[in-house]
């Protein structure tokens, strides 16, 4: 599914103190880039971040309640077990990033991808998920519960034992997925694209008994 890149200017300015930046700059953080930094032990409300770049950096016991990206890339960074509920995000990608239990609740996403990133029980509950790309990702016990997703494209990701009860998944084409033990209600299933051994699968959900 086509999504819209981050719009980064030509030129950003280096910053080679991200804990700095996020202490000094209250209201917005723009058009700088952060390399193989680490940060731990910040917590800092409703930052914002617009056109920035972060690249091999790493976040421990962060908490970002309410954060705002905007135009934002970040790759082969480690955001795991950090916080950033009611966040929103927009033309944001997540490149080869670890974000393992990320706490992602109550988000809004749009026109962001997930590549190929190891995701195992990230937290997505809630969630605003509109014009999302999830390519090859490892989202294995993740909780996409009471989400609303609007255009989402899942391409040969892992979503096994993840947890998709209350999220409608019509149109939504997990076919190329594994979703071995999957948690969902039958009528969230209604619509959704599957292939015929998820069928199988999936019909214990349903009650459905399959005589061979």
């Amino acid at each position: 599914m086509k999504i819209i890149s981050p719009r980064l200017p030509k030129i950003l300015q280096d910053n080679d103190d991200l804990r700095a930046a996020l202490l000094q700059y209250k209201e917005e953080i723009e058009e700088q880039s952060f390399k193989n930094q680490m940060i731990d032990h910040v917590v800092e409300d409703q930052l914002a971040f617009q056109s920035c770049s972060f690249s091999h950096c790493t976040f421990r016991e962060c908490d970002f309640k309410k954060a705002r990206f905007c135009d934002v890339e970040f790759k082969n960074c480690d955001l795991s077990n950090i916080k950033l509920q009611d966040s929103g995000f927009s033309r944001v990608t997540f490149t080869d990033c670890k974000l393992m239990g990320t706490n992602l609740t109550g988000c809004t996403l749009s026109q962001v991808t997930f590549n190929q990133c190891s995701a195992p029980y990230i937290l997505l509950s809630t969630g605003k998920i509109r014009n999302v790309n999830f390519i090859k990702n490892d989202f294995r016990g993740c909780a996409f519960d009471s989400c609303r997703l609007e255009h989402v494209a899942l391409d040969t990701c892992n979503f096994a034992e993840a947890d998709f009860s209350q999220t409608l998944l019509k149109y939504v084409d997990l076919s190329s997925s594994e979703i071995t033990g999957i948690r969902l209600n039958s009528n969230d299933l209604r619509g959704a694209i599957v292939n015929s051994l998820q069928a199988v699968e999936l019909s214990k959900l349903l009650g459905i008994v399959i005589k061979e």
